[in-house]
């Protein structure tokens, strides 16, 4: 055991202290580009809402209703293959979820009914809620400790950058070619998968969590030819000893994976707070993805200048997600996260009170935080658990906040039914207010340190307690 373990922790010290290089540029790549299509399709659907609505005589409520069951899809997805890649592994998993929603979002456009576009929107986004948890579980375990923060935060930043991609389809697509053709083009994440085999290998702390280590030894060696020509890694004798310095348990392979184990060994407060979070975060993000077209519009609001604000929005989070990866690298994870969730709120606010040209100013700033700042509080969350449990922490935090996300533009279809829709922005105010209280209130930093280390501390904190 002990000489499993020394192995084990030079093949994860060889790993950490290669230089930031080709290979992992290319990584970062397919999977930018992976969440990229991913975040597209998701963003499409709200664009395209209020046509569907019109072509299927849909009232408010039912439109909401209909987002809402794409949602349920991404909220099963997001617990299913989180929890799936902990036992298939993080590479298989992240193939079949881009092959599906892939497959089922072109299906969408040959929808001859409201109950056929539901069945495809639910099974598209059964892929689809999968793909993000899987991908940025994988960037975590794959980038050197100390630019981990910025490389996946900066991965992540697909996911506005496909919001963008999705408000200009929609602007260019849409009035002119309507909302089936808009779809079809959904098919275009399958040419992610030509570029996985190649450039997305398992990951090797996957591996070692399994005892594979004659994989994970295979792995580690093509990683460090093509990043640095051939030539092996030196010793790294100080984070050789540091990893090897946290407790076995947390690294040792587990014979069943379960979401109750989130929730033992003095973790159950971190997940629950880390869960309210993710809630909060989702209700405002797909409340405004899903519902803001349809919500400016029955203010009597031009859809192009809806979907333009939808555009400011996206181009807002871009920056926003860049600037937090780089901040919390700089400054540490919990205090910038805190930040970006207070002051979102002002801005949420600031948003739902503007009217004439101060609403792009505002949109502007909602964007910077929301999404700005989910995928660097991803990269938190997946830095406070196990490899074992990693991919399923990671995908229990998006599927608990897929709750809020279904809910939203359900109960925002309701308020705007019964008249209330001017108070429909306040909400999304105060889910960030709740979400800035309860990322503080993890307690936990984790800038520049090692992932066993974070987990061999956590263990070390549960056995004392």
């Amino acid at each position: 055991m002990a000489n499993d373990i020394d192995v084990s922790a030079r093949l994860l010290a060889r790993l950490e202290r290669l230089p930031f290089s080709g290979w992992h540029k290319s990584f970062l790549t397919v999977a930018f580009f992976g969440t990229l299509f991913d975040a597209a399709d998701f963003a499409l659907f709200g664009a395209a809402l209020p046509v569907i609505a019109k072509e299927f005589h849909l009232g408010p409520a039912q439109a909401g209703q209909l987002a809402t069951v794409g949602l349920v899809g991404a909220f099963v997805g997001a617990l299913f293959w989180g929890t799936i890649s902990d036992y298939i592994g993080r590479r298989t998993a992240f193939k079949w979820t881009i092959g599906i929603f892939a497959v089922f979002t072109g299906l969408i456009a040959a929808s001859w009914s409201v109950a056929s576009l539901a069945v495809f929107r639910f099974l598209s986004n059964f892929g689809l809620g999968g793909e993000v948890p899987v991908a940025s579980t994988l960037s975590s375990e794959f980038m050197p400790s100390k630019i981990r923060g910025r490389a996946t935060g900066t991965m992540m930043a697909a996911f506005p950058a496909g919001l963008v991609l999705a408000a200009g389809l929609a602007l260019a697509v849409l009035p002119n070619y309507g909302w089936r053709t808009l779809f079809a083009l959904g098919v275009l994440p399958a040419l992610v998968l030509f570029f996985v085999r190649r450039n997305v290998p398992e990951s090797v702390r996957y591996l070692v969590s399994k005892g594979r280590t004659a994989d994970a030894e295979a792995a580690v060696a093509d990683i460090e030819r093509r990043a640095s020509g051939g030539a092996p890694a030196a010793s790294a004798a100080a984070l050789d000893a540091q990893i090897k310095a946290a407790p076995q348990s947390a690294r040792a392979a587990e014979s069943r994976i379960t979401v109750l184990e989130l929730l033992r060994q003095g973790r159950a407060t971190r997940t629950l707070l880390l869960w309210a979070v993710s809630f909060c975060f989702l209700w405002s993000s797909n409340g405004i993805l899903f519902m803001l077209p349809t919500i400016l519009t029955q203010r009597g609001m031009p859809l192009s200048q809806a979907l333009g604000l939808v555009l400011v929005q996206a181009i807002g989070g871009v920056f926003g997600y860049v600037a937090c990866a780089f901040l919390i690298d700089r400054y540490g994870r919990r205090p910038i996260l805190f930040l970006y969730f207070f002051v979102g709120a002002g801005f949420h606010l600031w948003f739902a009170l503007a009217t004439g040209a101060w609403m792009y100013a505002a949109i502007a700033m909602v964007g910077w935080v929301n999404p700005g700042v989910y995928g660097p509080s991803t990269v938190y969350v997946a830095e406070l658990y196990p490899t074992h449990l990693r991919a399923t922490a990671v995908g229990w935090y998006f599927g608990i906040g897929r709750i809020g996300s279904f809910l939203a533009p359900a109960i925002v279809g309701l308020m705007l039914a019964g008249g209330l829709g001017q108070y429909v922005l306040h909400t999304f105010a105060l889910t960030y207010f709740i979400a800035a209280i309860a990322i503080w209130l993890v307690g936990v930093e984790t800038k520049g340190m090692v992932l066993e280390q974070i987990t061999g501390l956590d263990v070390a904190a549960g056995g004392a307690k």
